[in-house]
């Protein structure tokens, strides 16, 4: 995946700043957005090959940001999302799921956790 870009959708800047950080130095670019409506925006845009998105943050959830851009006609209805979220619970995961996530980690993870999970991506 080197040299693709990653869209990172999280409200939370440090998490942000500290994955972009780690996603540089493994020749990745990135694009941020600190909330969901900044982040379909940039999804549409920025033709992102991956997609790093937070549920729990203001204004608009990432479940709906999931489901738009999975909408028919979509921002970006193929791309791969995958969720990081503090929602642990099954029924989260499976919310996620039916949605089009293609995977969900849940917070607090590891950079390693992380890459497995879209190194199949």
């Amino acid at each position: 995946m080197s040299g693709e870009t990653i869209l990172m959708i999280d409200d939370d800047a440090t998490l942000r700043e500290l994955l972009a950080a780690q996603l540089h130095t493994a020749g990745y670019g990135t694009r941020e957005a600190a909330d969901g409506s900044l982040g379909l925006k940039l999804a549409a845009e920025a033709a992102p090959d991956l997609i790093l998105l937070d549920v729990m943050m203001p204004g608009m959830s990432g479940w709906e940001v999931c489901e738009r851009i999975r909408a028919p006609g979509g921002a970006k209805s193929r791309v791969p999302i995958i969720l990081l979220t503090a929602k642990g619970e099954e029924f989260d995961k499976l919310r996620g799921f039916r949605l089009g996530v293609d995977d969900y980690v849940t917070k607090p993870f590891s950079f390693a956790e992380l890459w497995r999970a879209w190194a199949r991506y």
